[in-house]
């Protein structure tokens, strides 16, 4: 009898230890994803904080802010919005064409060309994120929010760049944690 409660104790404790073992584990997994998003998006907000704020404004190189979904994307399969403009870079000669979106696969990609050319659809692009569900720009032209801007169809003001860009970021595709910043762009 003495012996039946000793293995009853034991097995009650081992599977209690067993439960808050793997309670522990989940919780570990569960921070360190975490984690890696939020470094993720500090990485990308001041990689889009330094590139937008050298924006330069130019009819010849106008900002296009495209939605997602539109019917002539500059980025063939891009899943979210898309924002393309040309600005001086620190460390590059002259004028470079950059660009942000994302593929069906979750990729935030970024497209680079030095120098510019005027043609968002030419150049290089690489990865500059992954695991991204969302990607949501908009554009203030000093009164009013816009959900895009284009240059070319002159729905922002002609040769002129929006006062502020606010992008949303959603990074993982279960259960996405969601960033927002809002950028001045000081060449407006």
């Amino acid at each position: 009898m003495e012996l039946l409660v000793a293995m009853t104790i034991l097995i009650t404790v081992s599977a209690s230890a067993t439960l808050l073992f793997r309670g522990i584990i989940r919780a570990w997994r569960t921070g360190e994803l975490r984690t890696e998003r939020y470094q993720q998006a500090r990485l990308l907000f001041d990689l889009f904080s330094r590139e937008l704020t050298s924006a330069v404004a130019s009819s010849r190189y106008p900002l296009i802010g495209l939605r997602a979904g539109e019917d002539d994307p500059l980025r063939e399969g891009s899943a979210a919005d898309e924002l393309f403009f040309v600005g001086t870079l620190p460390g590059r000669t002259g004028f470079v064409e950059r660009g942000y979106w994302v593929t069906a696969d979750g990729d935030l990609m970024c497209h680079d060309e030095e120098p510019a050319d005027g043609d968002y659809a030419t150049g290089t692009s690489e990865l500059c994120g992954s695991d991204v569900a969302q990607l949501t720009v908009s554009y203030f032209d000093g009164s009013e929010w816009l959900d895009r801007w284009d240059g070319r169809t002159h729905t922002g003001p002609d040769g002129q760049l929006p006062k502020a860009v606010d992008i949303l970021l959603a990074i993982g595709r279960q259960r996405p944690e969601r960033f927002e910043t809002v950028i001045y762009i000081p060449t407006s």
